[in-house]
């Protein structure tokens, strides 16, 4: 009896491993035959606060705004008071020039130019180094239109600098610059590149195709 009890006792010792290797074994096959998570990745949420553009674009309303209210422009919009600054700080200047320097667009430009020389704020003619383009200057009454606004301009630019800390307004106006070079430096390298036409021989007849 005392063997046979042995015996049983050896022999579920024995089973016993062997159980749970088994059962480790289907664990591991369970686990490596798990469905892959479908849960999305995580996408940052786009904020209209934190968009540099947009928040120029609010500055620039901001500043519209401003200039509007104001009682001293007297009937010219602040782009057509830029565009005045910038004809005066560079008479005899070319429409692709105050492109660059006002940052409005070739046609928005035209469109203006058109107008306040009607108004008679400002007088196109010939270039003298390149017949095909006008060079623009102000009028006498452009010149006393633009020296009647120009309160109006520090005034906002007065608001502007006060909605900022002291200690932050150099930093300011230092940024708007970097900003305003690197869209001159864009506009410049996409501007299309003038390309020579041949000129025609000085007997008037075509050269003949070589052979």
């Amino acid at each position: 009896m005392a063997i046979r009890k042995a015996a049983k006792r050896s022999g579920a010792g024995g089973v016993g491993p062997r159980k749970a290797s088994s059962s480790k074994a289907s664990s591991s096959k369970a686990s490596s035959t798990k469905a892959p998570s479908t849960k999305a990745p995580s996408r940052e949420v786009f904020r209209l606060s934190r968009s540099p553009s947009h928040l120029l674009r609010r500055a620039e309303q901001f500043a519209a705004e401003l200039f509007a209210r104001s009682e001293l422009h007297d009937g010219v919009t602040l782009r057509q008071t830029v565009l005045l600054a910038a004809i005066a700080e560079a008479e005899g200047a070319s429409q692709s020039d105050l492109v660059r320097t006002t940052g409005v667009d070739r046609s928005t430009l035209a469109e203006m130019m058109a107008r306040m020389e009607k108004r008679g704020l400002i007088a196109r003619a010939a270039a003298a180094d390149d017949g095909r383009a006008k060079s623009v200057r102000l009028t006498a009454d452009g010149r006393r239109r633009l020296a009647a606004v120009l309160p109006a301009i520090r005034n906002v630019d007065r608001s502007l600098l006060a909605a900022l800390p002291a200690a932050k307004r150099t930093a300011f106006q230092a940024i708007l610059a970097e900003l305003a070079d690197a869209a001159d430096e864009k506009m410049s390298d996409e501007a299309p590149v003038k390309r020579a036409r041949p000129k025609p021989p000085a007997s008037g007849k075509r050269p003949s195709a070589k052979r």
